[in-house]
């Protein structure tokens, strides 16, 4: 069999920076299949020298004991690819093999197979392969590369004036940086703290000529407003119309409060939020003490009620063995009513109970309930010697009532005899003084 050989070509650009170079390197393989030993050969090219060179070979067939590894690159049967990223050429047989030349350190790898990988898929070839055609093609492109070359000459001569003017720039910002690294310092005594400006300029400002963001040694202010300010007592200043955190603890507590801008203290409005303390909304906690306190309010009026009804049922019993009556009691709108019995159990005992009801149900108040209904149970026990009552017939009842009536007549009798001969001595006084004519005395009949 007669010596078949194959030169494949690529192109592998490389980056120039010189106007002298215009050549480039050019990789091909050679597969020399005679039926005996037989290479798969690596060249490279060289456009400048008009030369070609070895890289290295490959035996994928032994005269004697045939494949290799069963890798069959042979003519018609033969794909290949570059990968630029990673500088190697790979070669395919039919079966699925491959090998791989590192270009590197110009040496192959071992035998592979592509597991998974259909028999039918077609490999593609990588851009910039070529055969003996392709040198034709590339010749042109290396001349139209020549006019790349060309114009960018030109550029990088109009890029020599910009950097001119760049340069021009730079020397302007030097002065002006060494004029700010005048305002910057290090602190005295101290290795980690640098300082900005001086006694004099003390102020910076951000942004426009016109309402610029102001830094100064009291605070910030923007747009010619308070941002952020620590006045002379130490008071943190928050805003034009200020929220205020004191620097002094008064009673034990640290203050904080709000100011317009002419300081003078406003009331702090929570605003569409809620101000809470250890996660508590202090509202909420106002709501609820103030129901609280209108049921407590309630509460103790309905309790009111309640002890004015229980107040109007009997405690004993006097005239008869056992004795109930009804009580009611309103106080502020709550109205109670009671019931209760009184017994004598004997002379000296008597027991009783009751109970009374406030209208319009219990009231919570939070932390308990003013129920609306109470009974209460008592007794009485008298103590020392007992007196015993009077005790009248009805015949003796009326005459002790018609006794009464005649002592009563007799004693208004006497009162109008009393009141006459009193106005008889009063005259008699009168003429022994002398005040009172004779003829007077006849107008007074004695009786």
């Amino acid at each position: 069999m007669s010596n078949k050989e194959r030169y494949l070509l690529f192109f592998l650009p490389l980056v120039c920076f010189t106007n002298s170079v215009k050549s480039d390197p050019y990789y091909g393989f050679n597969i020399r299949d005679t039926g005996g030993d037989d290479f798969v050969k690596i060249f490279r090219f060289s456009n400048s020298s008009n030369s070609i060179s070895e890289l290295g070979a490959y035996q994928w067939n032994d005269a004697t004991s045939g494949l290799i590894n069963n890798f069959a690159p042979q003519q018609n049967e033969v794909f290949y690819h570059h990968n630029v990223s990673e500088n190697k050429i790979y070669i395919y047989d039919a079966s699925n093999k491959y090998i791989s030349f590192d270009l590197t350190n110009n040496s192959f790898s071992s035998i592979s197979t592509i597991n998974g990988t259909d028999l039918t898929v077609q490999r593609i070839s990588s851009t910039g392969w070529g055969k003996a055609a392709d040198i034709t093609t590339n010749s042109s492109n290396i001349s139209s590369n020549d006019n790349d070359i060309a114009s960018n000459a030109s550029n990088i001569s109009s890029n020599d004036n910009d950097i001119a003017s760049n340069a021009s720039n730079i020397s302007s910002n030097d002065t002006d940086i060494s004029g700010l690294q005048s305002l910057i310092s290090t602190k005295s005594g101290s290795t980690t703290t640098a300082r900005i400006g001086d006694s004099t300029k003390n102020v910076l400002e951000i942004g426009p000529t016109t309402n610029p963001t102001t830094i100064n040694q009291s605070g910030i202010s923007v747009s010619g407003g308070n941002l952020i300010k620590k006045d002379s007592d130490g008071n943190i200043h928050i805003g034009k119309n200020s929220f205020v955190i004191g620097n002094e603890v008064l009673n034990g507590a640290h203050p904080i409060w709000a100011e317009d801008e002419n300081g003078s203290k406003i009331p702090l409005n929570i605003y569409g939020s809620d101000l809470q303390i250890n996660g508590v909304s202090v509202q909420g906690q106002i709501d609820t003490n103030k129901s609280n306190i209108k049921n407590l309010g309630s509460g103790i009026a309905g309790s009111t009620a309640l002890t004015a009804a229980l107040t109007a049922l009997p405690q004993t019993s006097e005239e008869s063995k056992h004795s109930c009556g009804i009580g009611s009691g309103a106080y502020s709108s709550r109205y109670a009513v009671g019931f209760g019995c009184a017994s004598k159990v004997n002379e000296r005992v008597d027991i009783n109970a009751g109970g009374s009801y406030v209208f319009g149900g219990s009231k919570s108040y939070g932390e308990g309930t003013l129920d609306n209904g109470v009974i209460k149970a008592g007794f009485v026990f008298k103590l020392g010697q007992l007196k015993e009552p009077i005790k009248l017939s009805s015949k003796g009842k009326k005459n002790l009532e018609t006794k009464i009536e005649t002592l009563t007549t007799k004693n208004e009798t006497l009162q109008n005899t009393v009141s006459t001969l009193m106005a008889r001595l009063e005259r008699l006084e009168k003429v022994a003084l002398g005040d009172l004519k004779s003829k007077d005395l006849a107008v007074y009949k004695l009786q």
